[in-house]
């Protein structure tokens, strides 16, 4: 996805955006980074969570089909009513996709247009608290809300350009690592990126792939070398080891967690080639210095074939990350939408080279306020 339109959504008339291998939302408080940033999360997830289901659900009924009488005197004996209903439902999506090859696409447009509302419902709450009609359009798809009526129409022309993410992850806070074993775990009383994180942080996406490996070593090294030391998982909840210490993970600096939490989501092979990862506003935990080594961090992650999409209020991180995009000849992979509000509409500024200064202006404008006390 490198184009996206927005029309309609929140406090946004009409707007494009610029979404490249790492993303950058930025502006005032209250001009909708979040909602943008969910929305694009809600996506993503939907069409994994459906691809990933329905291939799941493809080979569990050819599977059975293959053979169905053993399976029908070994295997369902043993199982629950409620595993049975899940198998007998993929086979008959395996028969009416064999039947009907031609509505194929369009099976799959009707699982992720319901999967997407769903995530945006647990997530927002009551859509129409966003917007009652909202449409939004990209180079692979276009979307349309209109008061509880949702549609989507994937451009099947370019589904071969769009690479759907293996794995997508939202953190809203690395305060996630400390409040786990204390979270509601019952499905439907989280909201939707929450539950699907905690979810994460439980399971160990274990694969062997040498290259993968070598990345991890890296990252580990990298990462341990900033807060000296790692997190490591330890049942219901995580630990801090450093210098043969032992910590909970209550007792670590929020800026600890925050950077390992990502290295704890590159450990358990969670980030990995073909994820995407949002974050919202990193740089809340982290001293100035640190908010650099997160940038270097997240790039690290672009190259091993992570796609990043954060938003943030730090000049630190922005312009550093802008420098060495430039630097290291990738400035094309990664885009800067900067979000300004006037007379309650919002509208986006797509940054290069040109108008880097109103990001300047934006963020920098505070330190200007205090240096004039000073005068």
């Amino acid at each position: 996805m490198a184009h996206l339109n927005l029309k309609n959504f929140a406090k946004i008339k009409d707007s494009d955006f610029d979404i490249q291998d790492i993303t950058v939302f930025t502006g005032k408080p209250g001009s909708g980074k979040s909602y943008i940033m969910k929305l694009l999360y809600a996506f993503d997830e939907s069409f994994h969570k459906t691809k990933s289901e329905y291939k799941v659900g493809l080979e569990v009924a050819k599977e059975v089909l293959s053979d169905y009488d053993k399976f029908k005197k070994n295997v369902m004996p043993n199982l629950s009513k409620e595993k049975i209903d899940e198998i007998l439902f993929h086979l008959k999506n395996y028969r009416d996709i064999n039947e009907k090859i031609s509505q194929k696409e369009k099976d799959i447009e009707e699982l992720v247009k319901f999967s997407y509302k769903n995530i945006l419902e647990s997530i927002f709450g009551n859509l129409n608290q966003i917007s009652n009609k909202f449409e939004i359009t990209s180079d692979f798809f276009n979307l349309k809300y209109d008061e509880n009526n949702l549609s989507i129409d994937v451009i099947t022309s370019k589904q071969d350009d769009w690479e759907v993410p293996d794995n997508v992850l939202f953190v809203e806070t690395p305060l996630i690592l400390e409040f786990k074993k204390f979270m509601i775990r019952d499905k439907g009383k989280t909201p939707y990126h929450i539950e699907s994180l905690l979810k994460i942080l439980d399971k160990d996406y274990s694969f062997t792939d040498e290259e993968q490996d070598e990345f991890i070593k890296s990252f580990i090294i990298k990462s341990k070398a900033i807060i000296k030391g790692n997190i490591e998982d330890s049942g219901d909840s995580f630990i801090f080891k450093s210098n043969d210490k032992i910590f909970d993970i209550v007792n670590a600096s929020s800026g600890i967690k925050s950077i390992g939490l990502l290295q704890y989501l590159v450990t358990n092979k969670a980030l990995k080639k073909g994820s995407t990862l949002f974050w919202e506003e990193p740089e809340v935990h982290l001293h100035p210095t640190w908010q650099l080594k997160m940038v270097e961090l997240f790039i690290e992650l672009m190259n091993a074939g992570v796609k990043i999409v954060f938003s943030t209020h730090s000049p630190y991180m922005a312009d550093y990350l802008n420098a060495l995009a430039k630097n290291k000849g990738i400035r094309d992979r990664v885009s800067f939408n900067l979000l300004n509000e006037v007379d309650g509409v919002v509208s986006n500024t797509i940054l290069n080279e040109e108008n880097w200064q109103n990001l300047q202006k934006e963020l920098l404008g505070p330190l200007e306020d205090v240096m004039w006390q000073y005068l």
